[in-house]
């Protein structure tokens, strides 16, 4: 059984494709980078709308109790 191997020695790609190569790579880094910032920051003020409505909403929990209670006692 024959084993095939590879050619030992390296072929070295032209100083152009290599520039574009780590262009490609950077522009790709950059964007991820750009992707992953912004969705921080849609996460806080997602989070900041849920505490807020969190907030709002025991507020009104508060109010219509203390309405309940008045009700009672009357």
């Amino acid at each position: 059984m024959s084993h095939r191997h590879a050619d030992p020695s390296p072929t070295l790609l032209p100083l152009l494709a290599v520039k574009a190569l780590l262009a490609l790579a950077a522009r790709d880094h950059s964007t991820a980078r750009t992707l992953w910032t912004r969705s921080k920051g849609e996460h806080s003020r997602n989070q900041l709308r849920r505490s807020r409505r969190m907030g709002v909403a025991s507020l009104r929990l508060e109010a219509c109790s203390r309405d309940m209670s008045a009700e009672v006692r009357a």
